[in-house]
């Protein structure tokens, strides 16, 4: 059996302000054909898994092309015909295929597609037929357009938040894939979105009775009680773009197709809404997470404020200085801030040298009225770096990473990482090639999402949530959507909501 293999990748974030080039695909790395296999051997991805699947099967693998984006703005037109042409080039030079396995996130949108992720699998699917069996994993924060679902034959999606089962999933798609190479099962998905811009408590999976968890039980219920439910497939959805179908959504993949299928699908949607206001994370301000981690009591390890408003892990800018501008006032000892992106500060430390001294603004330069302008600083050059690194935690091991040209800055007492890309904090190698060891501070503040939970729950003391503000703000009636379908919670009426969907008479 031939089996293709391809990853396209992006989370694009419609409110970051802007539209990115190819260029910022290339940075990381668009990999063709031969050059995949060793990029990813050894990593925790699905595109090991789906290298791993195929030698235990005896598959003949054809790497196709992985490319891969940082959240960020949606990429531009040129962009986007240049990956898609890339993807049917690719497809058709591995034909004949007697399979394919993508590597998908769900939320990759563009200037020209709003729904990239349903464009590159029927891409694939006009280039292999109608009979050539397509199986794909996405992140669990992906917005699943009816266009992706028909496209492809099963969907498997992380099952953990932090994401650290890529390679699982990756395992599960491929699996799927043989029992259908092998004439076993005739997948298909079925598709039921909930009408709500997010569900599932946002994916998160570390409280162990959360609203994710437990739709996680009912998922596994569905697949056990019936041999012919193939998987379960449950997306929280991506809130911060504004296409038609973003929100939550889950994909039944059965053995054919049948209603009982769309049943449970619209079963485990109505579980979404009915637990929407249940809600794992207290979000507080910037002001009320500061002052909440200087009231913890003392203890061993770091208190960690994780600023979920600009998290360029969902596509913030990572530059706003809201919280950063409370810390330096305060002057806590031991402190850290990690990461502000700002090319500029990084240049300056980079061109003062280890020691040197340098006065900047710091931060704040993309978006000054989201979340904070610039901050004058005088600052001593503790170490530089390259930005590059190789992730340690149990979040995509064994991937390198790069944060660009960066430095540690000793801002009155205060350490803040500068850094030329905007990348969210969520491993600690990320801050160890600056020389310091995390687990030395007493508070350190990042900005990410639920994603550092993995990496440094073996070291902090407690995690507190705040929001500046930013572009992934979880205060969704403070954006402005113009493409998602409406009515939706929470940005209309529950009732309205609940009667359009058929929830109330």
């Amino acid at each position: 059996m031939r089996v293709m293999i391809a990853s396209v990748m992006h989370e694009a974030n419609s409110f970051a302000g802007n539209f990115v080039p190819f260029a910022h695909f290339a940075r990381r790395g668009v990999l063709h054909g031969a050059d995949i296999p060793p990029a990813y051997a050894g990593t925790r991805t699905e595109m090991a898994a789906f290298m791993a699947t195929g030698a235990d099967q005896g598959w003949e693998i054809v790497p196709a092309l992985v490319a891969r984006g940082t959240p960020s703005g949606p990429i531009d037109a040129a962009g986007f015909a240049r990956i898609i042409a890339m993807l049917a080039e690719a497809t058709r030079a591995a034909l004949p295929v007697d399979g394919v396995l993508l590597a998908l996130h769900g939320a990759f949108s563009s200037e020209a597609e709003d729904d990239g992720d349903g464009a590159f699998a029927a891409t694939v699917r006009a280039i292999v037929g109608p009979d050539v069996p397509i199986s794909i994993t996405l992140d669990p924060h992906g917005n699943v357009s009816d266009r992706l679902a028909a496209s492809v034959n099963a969907i498997s999606a992380y099952r953990t938040h932090p994401h650290t089962d890529h390679f699982e999933a990756g395992q599960r798609a491929a699996g799927t894939l043989a029992r259908a190479l092998n004439g076993e099962i005739a997948p298909v998905v079925h598709l039921a979105r909930a009408p709500l811009l997010r569900g599932f408590d946002a994916c998160r999976t570390t409280p162990p009775d959360g609203p994710m968890q437990r739709a996680m039980a009912q998922a596994r219920a569905m697949e056990a009680a019936d041999p012919g439910v193939i998987e379960v497939s449950v997306q929280a959805g991506y809130s911060s773009a504004d296409v038609f179908q973003a929100g939550a959504s889950v994909a039944v993949t059965g053995n054919r197709h049948d209603a009982r299928f769309d049943a449970l699908a619209a079963q485990m949607v109505r579980l979404a809404w009915d637990e929407r206001h249940n809600e794992t994370v207290k979000m507080l301000t910037a002001a009320e997470a500061f002052a909440e981690a200087r009231a913890v009591p003392p203890g061993h390890g770091p208190i960690v404020i994780a600023d979920f408003g600009d998290a360029p892990n969902a596509g913030g800018h990572g530059d706003t200085t809201a919280l950063l501008a409370l810390i330096l006032a305060a002057k806590p000892p031991k402190a850290l801030v990690a990461a502000i992106a700002d090319p500029s500060a990084a240049e300056a430390a980079q061109s003062a040298g280890v020691g040197g001294q340098i006065s900047i603004t710091l931060g704040g330069h993309v978006a000054p009225a989201q979340g904070g302008g610039p901050i004058p600083v005088v600052a001593r050059v503790v170490s530089l770096a390259d930005g590059i690194y190789v992730h340690e935690g149990p979040y995509t091991t064994g991937v390198t990473g790069d944060l660009g040209a960066s430095a540690l800055l000793d801002c009155g007492g205060v350490m803040v990482i500068v850094t030329t890309l905007a990348r969210s904090i969520f491993d600690l190698a990320q801050i160890r090639i600056f020389g310091i060891q995390p687990e030395n501070f007493d508070l350190i503040a990042i900005k990410v999402m639920d994603a550092f939970r993995a990496g440094f729950a073996p070291i902090m003391r407690t995690a507190i949530c705040g929001e500046t503000g930013g572009t992934t703000s979880r205060f969704h009636v403070a954006l402005t959507y113009t493409k998602l379908r409406r009515p939706i919670w929470p940005l209309d009426p529950d009732d309205v909501v609940a009667r359009h969907a058929g929830y109330l008479p």
